[in-house]
């Protein structure tokens, strides 16, 4: 497998994270961790862009929950799917995910949706 990057970006106040490559544990984790550490004080807003991340494992799966948790319940914040293929679609909204943030098709979208 291709290796796993993160890419992060602030936009309108929102912060936005783009993995690239398959998303287990690791990658998971990396997700995870890029969030709480970077995440700007007050900002509450976030754009989970998993368009390049066709393939999420379980464990990737549970660590994007444990995010999900902290970004929308702990923080009272805010959060947006964006590039869910048809399976990780289907897998989130099973999971419950879809109900913890929206799906978007573009980035674009999203922050347009988060701005109002």
């Amino acid at each position: 497998m291709s290796n796993f990057t993160i890419n992060t970006e602030i936009s309108a106040g929102i912060f936005i994270v783009r993995s690239n490559g398959y998303l287990d544990e690791n990658g998971g984790a990396a997700v995870f961790g890029v969030v709480d550490k970077d995440l700007p004080a007050g900002c509450a807003k976030v754009i989970l862009n998993l368009k390049e991340s066709p393939v999420i494992n379980s464990q990737g799966i549970a660590q994007i929950i444990e995010l999900s948790e902290i970004i929308v319940d702990d923080k009272g914040g805010e959060l947006a799917f964006v590039g869910l293929s048809e399976l990780t679609y289907g897998v989130f909204k099973m999971v419950g995910l879809l109900q913890m943030g929206n799906p978007f098709d573009s980035e674009s979208e999203a922050i347009e949706a988060m701005r109002r």
